[in-house]
This record gives structure tokens, C-alpha cells and sequence, in this order.
């Protein structure tokens, strides 16, 4: 009697969980990384470039994932025996065509999802255009998300909106789109009283011109770091011309709506850009933000150019910045993100390798010492992460938009970032094993159900 009950209990949880799995044919030689599943309807599943699709929590990875067969976005969970990555049958947003991004703070996680703008090739302008905050609780027992209240931010469509929470339990927000002034501008956005309340009156454009005279390409993100909380913006208004900028404004938390500072980490001819990642660390000796921005120095140079087409930017513990150049416009990379691991002291960027001919193809990384200001990141592309050839010359790969976590990572994290291909549209991910305590342990304990 007990094993009959045993298999019906192994059945359930079966028809409950699908497992979508990693590609097994054997790759050609040179392919590089795991292949998942295919997405159906939705484009750039892993995009925008400030934004995080994974989390790492209990021991496990976890992404916001979109599920074709129920035609919306879910959490997923990964199997690190595997390489595989599984349902939960959570849902996070209907719209194909939308944004995320995650952030998990010990139980609670909230998940920031905005509608994309009306932009070719093939998304179209989408009846709710609301940027949502959702919330969930992890359940230990389960361990499992348990879905929570859902807040109203916004309405109107943005390119990416990404949030974080500061040291009294505000949850803020970023994104850009038309303000007071008829132009592009940064808005900032706080909940109140708990992460879950947000209010009209808590929604502002940033008190500085610089944040209200944006591009329609221009963009922000934000950290919270050391007390504070960091918004970064691009301007390319005067792209043309003479001066372009990346911006940081700084609030310390609990001070009023009103009392920020600005600083200017980047600026120069073509130097500002909408490719904006940002990481923090707490506390630590090599500083407390690290940025990788994309320059606009590849629009006035030769292919061939060394000039910086990737920088690291780096605020330290005395309030400068920094910079570093990652890769130069002949390495013809783009999309950057960095992960900073602070057990074995390393800061990886990862970047969109560019083929001949298209803005995509395939994720390479390079990484350099997190304690050696004066070490330089390694010349050339950088290391293959995710790559695969197409033995069909005319059907190459368009690998693209790299993502991963907010966290810092160590020997027990590891390393996980994902991308994805919409010309196939086909999750992908790889990983490192980081030197240290051990990795992750499988988390499955029934049989799957296999989606083909």
C-alpha cells in the first residue's frame, strides 16, 4: 500500500513540475554551453541590459523565465546536477513582450515587470502597459515562492525598470520615459511603509536638468550601496555635438524625496551610452559600486579602433570614480553586465561578442582582479562562454543579452548567466564552478515530467 502511494504522490508531483531540458545532441566542435528551451511568442526574454532575470536563494538558482506552453512569464528553478531548468508553475507576468527584473532579499522577492515599447521587428504596442512590482515569500517547506500583493507603479510602456531595496525597507524603482519637460527623463519611484505600498506621490524625476533632457535611447538604473541609494542615467543629448555623460545621483536612505547628490562618472565625445550594469559591494576594501557602460566611440572610429568601446567604472570607498577599459572597439562587443566574485577576489563582464553583419552572435567574458586596481583585463574578445556555430554559414547563432544575478558570488553560489537567441528563440546559459566551499546541490527529489 505504501509504494502504491509512494508512485501516485512521485505521479502528482510529476504532472505539477515540467523540467524543460538542456539540449544533449553533441555539440560541434568549439560550441560553447547549454542549450534550454525554446520560448515561442515572446522576444529578448533576456533583456534589457541593467536588469537581472536570476537570483540565487536556499541553496539554489532561480530565474523569471518565460513559459511557452502556458504563455507567461513563471519562476523557474535550475538544477545544477542537471543543467536543467524547471517550472514551478509560479506565474510572474501574462505579456509576452515585457521586462524583468529580480531582486531577492532573504524570503522576500520582488519581481519589477514593465511593458516594451511599440518597436520593430515585431513588438507591437501592448494594451496594458502598467509596470507591476510583484511580490513573493519563499516557503522553506516547500521550497517554493508563494505569490504575495502585486503593486501598480506606472502606466505606460518603458524600455526596463529596475528596483532595489535600502537599509529602512523602501523598495525604489527607475525607469525612463516623457516627463515635465516634453523630453526623456529619469523618474525615481520609493514604496511606502511596507515594499508592497507605492504611492503617486512618491513618484519624481530626479531634481537635475542632466536627468530631464534624455534621448529616447537613453536609460537608467540603480544599486543600493553603503546606506544609499545610486541612480545611474546615459545622456546622449548631445551626441553630435560636443559632451555626452553617464550620471550617478546618490540619496542616503530616510532623507527626504528631495536631498540628492550628482555626480559625473563618465563623460567626453560619444561617451554615453544606454548599455548600463550595475553591482555594489558592502563594506569592502576595492570599493563600493562597479559599473560596465558602453561607449559611443565605435560611431566616429574605424572597426579597427583601440579606443574604449567597454568600460569598467568603479566608485571607491573615498567617493571617486574610476575607470577601466574592458574591451576596445576592433574586440566589437556590446550588451555588457558585471558579476563581481568576492571569495576569489575576481570581477567578470560579460558582453555580446558581435558576428560580422548582425548585433549578436555570442557571449564571451573576460575578468581581472578585484583588489589590483592597476590590472588591466586581458586583450582580444575574452573568453567563449556561450557560442555555438551553425555547420549552415547563412544560419549563424544570434546569441545575445547576457544575464544573471544582482548578489555578489562565492565557491557556494558559483556562477550563472543566461542569454538567449530570438532568431531561434532558444534559452541558453553557462556557468563556472568557482573555486571554494561546494556548489549548489541538486535539487530534484521526483520524477519529471519531460517537455520536448
Amino acid at each position: 500500500m505504501k509504494k502504491h502511494l509512494l508512485q501516485l504522490f512521485i505521479l502528482i508531483v510529476s504532472l505539477f513540475t515540467m523540467v524543460y531540458p538542456g539540449n544533449r545532441i553533441a555539440a560541434a566542435m568549439g560550441d560553447v554551453g547549454y542549450k534550454d528551451f525554446t520560448y515561442g511568442l515572446a522576444r529578448a526574454v533576456t533583456s534589457e541590459k541593467p536588469q537581472s532575470k536570476l537570483w540565487y536563494h536556499d541553496d539554489l538558482w532561480w530565474g523569471v523565465l518565460y513559459n511557452r506552453l502556458e504563455d507567461r512569464y513563471e519562476i523557474f528553478k535550475f538544477d545544477w546536477v542537471t543543467q536543467i531548468w524547471a517550472t514551478t508553475n509560479i506565474p510572474v507576468d501574462p505579456r509576452p513582450f515585457s521586462t524583468h527584473d529580480a531582486l531577492s532579499v532573504g524570503d522576500d522577492l520582488f519581481i519589477a515587470g514593465a511593458a516594451m515599447p511599440p518597436d520593430p521587428p515585431g513588438i507591437p504596442d501592448q494594451a496594458d502597459k502598467n509596470i507591476y512590482i510583484n511580490s513573493f515569500s519563499y516557503d522553506t517547506g516547500s521550497n517554493l515562492y508563494i505569490p504575495g500583493p502585486i503593486a501598480v507603479i506606472w502606466n505606460g510602456s518603458v524600455e526596463t525598470v529596475v528596483i532595489d531595496q535600502d537599509t529602512t525597507g523602501k523598495l525604489w524603482a527607475t525607469f525612463t520615459t516623457f516627463g515635465p519637460s516634453g523630453l526623456p527623463s529619469v523618474y525615481v519611484a520609493h514604496s511606502q511603509g511596507t515594499p508592497t505600498n507605492w504611492l503617486p506621490a512618491n513618484i519624481f524625476v530626479l531634481p537635475f536638468a542632466s536627468a530631464a533632457n534624455l534621448t529616447a535611447d537613453d536609460i537608467s538604473t540603480l544599486v543600493a550601496y553603503s546606506g544609499k541609494i545610486g541612480v545611474m542615467w546615459s545622456n546622449q543629448t548631445n551626441s553630435n555635438q560636443n559632451t555626452t555623460s553617464v550620471y550617478f545621483a546618490t540619496h542616503v536612505d530616510g532623507a527626504a524625496d528631495n536631498m540628492w547628490t550628482s555626480a559625473t562618472p563618465l563623460s567626453g565625445p560619444k561617451y554615453a551610452d544606454d548599455h548600463l550594469n550595475i553591482k555594489s559591494l558592502q563594506a569592502d576594501s576595492a570599493g563600493q559600486v562597479f559599473a560596465v557602460v558602453k561607449t559611443s566611440l565605435n560611431d566616429v572610429n574605424l572597426p579597427t579602433s583601440t579606443e574604449p568601446e567597454i568600460l569598467l567604472l568603479m566608485l571607491d570607498n573615498q567617493g571617486s570614480w574610476k575607470r577601466r577599459t574592458v574591451a576596445t572597439i576592433a574586440d566589437n562587443h556590446t550588451r555588457p553586465i558585471v558579476l563581481i566574485d568576492t571569495e576569489n577576489r575576481n570581477i567578470y563582464v560579460f558582453m555580446t561578442l558581435q558576428y560580422p553583419g548582425q548585433t549578436s552572435g555570442a557571449i564571451y567574458y573576460k575578468k581581472v582582479n578585484l583588489d589590483d586596481p592597476g590590472m588591466q583585463f586581458p586583450d582580444g574578445p575574452g573568453t567563449p562562454f556561450i557560442e555555438y556555430i551553425d555547420p549552415d554559414p547563412t544560419n549563424p547563432y544570434h546569441i545575445n543579452n547576457a544575464s544573471s544575478t544582482k548578489q555578489p558570488l562565492n565557491g557556494t553560489t558559483n556562477l550563472l548567466v543566461i542569454a538567449s537567441d530570438d532568431s531561434r528563440q532558444l534559452y541558453l546559459h553557462n556557468y563556472i564552478d568557482l573555486p571554494g566551499l561546494p556548489g549548489p546541490p541538486m535539487f530534484t527529489t521526483f520524477l519529471p515530467l519531460i517537455i520536448k
